[in-house]
């Protein structure tokens, strides 16, 4: 085979590779991504109760809780430590209180598949936990008021503005004792000063 066969045979190829590569960049640009997962969905809350001796009369117990389904139905009560038992209808916002129920200790369940169970925590065990519930919100509340109030100021160009925290605690309607609010008011004020000093940092320019 000449040198000119040669060319002419290798020219309807190249041109026909050429056709092909573009072909191929076409579809790969056209082709549909995949579209990004979903963020995963928010954990639904431990359920929770505790046991609190009734004012006045330490035979008698009342049993609260919080972070229950309401869909599955009543919390039912058993004395775990003697033949008590109670139940209690589960509100909008996950919570119950039950009516005089034998002091002792208690377990809480829903009868429903998938409902929830829980040991109830009574004495210093309950108080504890309610306390560090309260200081793990406000810390959260004030990271949150305190970023807010610090990016309002610094956006209406007042850089030199100093943390105020609200003088108000909203105590979610748990029952803290006086050490608990103290610290649950300590760690409200220390995130929104945080958060508050972040802001300014963040939206102000010199």
């Amino acid at each position: 085979m000449n040198r000119r066969t040669r060319i002419t045979l290798f020219t309807p190829l190249m041109a026909c590779s050429l056709a092909l590569g573009a072909t191929a960049t076409g579809w790969a640009a056209t082709t549909p991504q995949t579209a990004p997962a979903a963020a995963p969905a928010a954990p639904a809350p431990k359920p929770e109760c505790f046991v609190e001796a009734k004012a006045g009369d330490a035979t008698k117990a009342i049993v609260s809780g919080e972070g229950w389904d309401k869909a599955k139905g009543k919390v039912f009560l058993d004395q775990t430590d003697g033949a008590g038992s109670g139940s209690a209808t589960v509100g909008d916002d996950g919570k119950f209180t039950s009516g005089d129920v034998p002091a002792g200790k208690y377990s809480a369940f829903q009868n429903t598949d998938g409902g929830g169970k829980a040991v109830c925590l009574g004495g210093a065990a309950a108080q504890d936990a309610v306390n560090q519930k309260l200081i793990t919100k406000e810390r959260q509340r004030g990271a949150t008021e305190g970023f807010t109030d610090g990016k309002a100021l610094a956006q209406a160009g007042n850089c030199d503005a100093e943390p105020k925290p609200p003088a108000n605690q909203n105590f979610q309607g748990l029952v803290p004792d006086s050490e608990g609010k103290k610290l649950a008011k300590e760690a409200h004020d220390a995130a929104y000063n945080s958060a508050f000093s972040a802001a300014l940092t963040r939206y102000c320019t010199d």
